[in-house]
């Protein structure tokens, strides 16, 4: 049993590992039914980021980096995390952040939600990456 909230980090096609609460994208580019309730802007990528990776001009390791240095921006502790849902409120315990990539490329860190995932728990989040728990 732990004291903090907990989100769940996962893709969308892995319906089981989503938690009880909202579904919200992490995805730059989100297809019409990857919108989920809402938007986490905190953990999108950044447009020139991710258009870097995907023609190659950025290799992953720098991605990955560029996506650590974005994230750490922005306040992600419980209660400092939004969203776009319900007009604009705080991520909640229970809450699903969905991105497009296999769970295969996440254990491999090829997923920018593998990124989101450790500084959510460094934050004070109880975070299941794919269903297993990432230590803060």
């Amino acid at each position: 049993m732990t004291d903090r909230p907990t989100l769940h980090l996962t893709n969308w096609a892995s319906r089981r590992l989503h938690g009880p609460g909202r579904k919200l994208t992490i995805m730059r580019r989100p297809r019409a039914w990857e919108h989920g309730d809402g938007r986490v802007a905190a953990l999108i990528p950044g447009l020139r980021d991710l258009a870097d990776v995907q023609d190659g001009t950025l290799d992953l390791d720098g991605y990955i980096a560029r996506c650590r240095v974005h994230f750490s921006t922005f306040p992600l502790p419980p209660g400092q995390l939004w969203t776009t849902a319900g007009g604009g409120t705080p991520v909640a315990d229970g809450d699903t952040l969905c991105c497009a990539c296999s769970r295969a490329n996440a254990a491999q860190g090829a997923c920018h939600r593998v990124v989101a995932a450790e500084l959510l728990a460094a934050a004070g989040w109880r975070v299941l990456l794919d269903g297993m728990e990432v230590e803060p």
